[in-house]
């Protein structure tokens, strides 16, 4: 199947107008990647951060990294150890990984080799699909 992606944004945009968070999610996607729209990552960020709020996982995770890297916002560390942190506790594998890179290098916070164990082995369990102790 061909991916029309003009046709994809409209129909992001239609959702995201009724208020759809996973929708608001998308095209924030579409604006910080470049896809199917001029990129913008400051619009992208603005997207994500407001599906975020409303508890889309991939959208924290996407704000964590946006903040981490200074993508369309200034940098905070802090803050996107913040936003990992929701999205890890949810249960994202990616997240979870950049939390133990967090705790592990004491970026965004204090350095802690146990915590960042924990989440380097949520991670992987998480990745390979399987339950694992209850997060802190």
């Amino acid at each position: 199947m061909r991916r029309n992606r003009r046709l994809a944004l409209t129909w992001f945009r239609r959702a995201a107008e009724n208020m759809d968070p996973e929708a608001i999610h998308a095209l924030g996607y579409c604006y910080r990647r470049g896809w199917g729209v001029k990129r913008n990552a400051r619009r992208g960020f603005q997207l994500e951060l407001r599906a975020a709020r409303k508890g889309v996982v991939d959208a924290q995770f996407a704000v964590g990294v946006s903040l981490s890297a200074g993508d369309g916002v200034r940098a905070d560390p802090e803050a996107a150890f913040r936003w990992y942190l929701r999205a890890a506790k949810k249960g994202h594998p990616d997240a979870a990984f950049n939390l133990g890179y967090f705790y592990n290098t004491g970026r965004g916070g204090r350095r802690d080799s146990r915590k960042a164990r924990h989440w380097y082995a949520r991670a992987e369990a998480l990745r390979k699909n399987k339950p694992h102790q209850a997060d802190e």
